[in-house]
């Protein structure tokens, strides 16, 4: 039995369309998430934001436990190993909300996954290709930084033992034929991440016909990033006590030898090309991803 299950809400509009949805929360420390979603609920209950095609599927906390917390998660990591699990199989709290959230990704046409994370850092998007239609949703969301190739990255790091740690909310999302993004809105604690979420939700509105709404409710001071993608080149885990030799950011340059990261019996990580490092978690946990590192393609 799960003690505490994710809240689901859906706005139906008369008209054709195809289905959104918007998960926050996946990880419970992510608060930006939750609040941008909130904001879009409540002008759409309002009569705000009027939708009017297709469908609309809100889940503002997807990890209650995680979020109630403040943790990242209880158990398992949510958005690792995202699929239903047969019953004999379910340990962990977070198994359970896979087989509540796993039947809204199944129906969906797209999702828009928010988040945020721990270096500082501004907001950008996973995507795992460059199909034309997979990059048309993403430049929609108004934020020019890409980031492709997670799920190959992590998965082909020989260090990761079960390939299918790999599958996440937007990865299970493509198994059934949805196009789907991650959204990283920027730090955890930046005072504008919750900003780059809502207009991204509005944004995704607009370009898949779902709603009508006044100009004004856009954000028009949203902070501007280069425009450029990340083609994720490879992943390291944190397998023992070690620390960063610095406090990387998120984007850093990186040059080919640059060390990285030294674990306390001395054993070096260094960059194994120029490129740039992607999520750094410097107080990561063991068996967890430390860094992820990619190269630079100009758009």
């Amino acid at each position: 039995m799960i003690d505490k299950k994710p809240e689901i809400f859906t706005f139906e509009g008369a008209g054709k369309g195809p289905v959104l949805t918007v998960f926050g929360a996946v990880h419970g420390n992510e608060k930006c998430g939750p609040q941008a979603i909130r904001r879009i609920m409540k002008l759409i209950e309002s009569g705000d934001i009027q939708v009017t095609a297709g469908k609309v599927v809100f889940v503002p906390v997807c990890n209650p436990r995680a979020y109630d917390g403040d943790v990242r998660f209880v158990e398992r990591n949510l958005n690792r190993f995202f699929y239903p699990k047969p019953k004999d199989e379910i340990t962990h709290y977070e198994d359970n909300l896979d087989l509540v959230l796993c039947p809204v990704v199944e129906k969906t046409d797209y999702l828009l996954d928010l988040h945020s994370y721990t270096s500082p850092g501004g907001a950008f998007i996973f995507l795992e290709d460059l199909s034309q239609k997979s990059v048309a949703f993403a430049e929609c969301l108004g934020v020019p930084r890409m980031v492709y190739g997670w799920a190959a990255a992590l998965s082909s790091n020989d260090e990761v033992i079960d390939k299918k740690q790999a599958m996440g909310t937007t990865e299970y999302a493509r198994e059934f034929g949805a196009l789907s993004l991650t959204l990283e809105c920027g730090q955890h604690k930046h005072p504008r991440a919750a900003d780059v979420g809502f207009q991204a939700i509005l944004n995704a509105l607009a370009f898949l016909k779902l709603a009508k709404f006044d100009d004004t409710l856009n954000i028009a001071d949203l902070p501007e990033e280069r425009s450029y993608k990340v083609k994720m080149r490879g992943s390291r885990l944190k397998l023992r006590d070690g620390d960063f030799t610095r406090d990387w950011k998120n984007m850093d340059p990186l040059k080919k030898g640059d060390v990285i990261a030294r674990y306390d019996d001395g054993e070096e990580i260094t960059a194994p090309e120029d490129g740039i490092i992607v999520l750094p978690k410097r107080d990561q946990q063991i068996g967890h991803e430390w860094f992820f590192w990619g190269v630079e393609e100009e758009v």
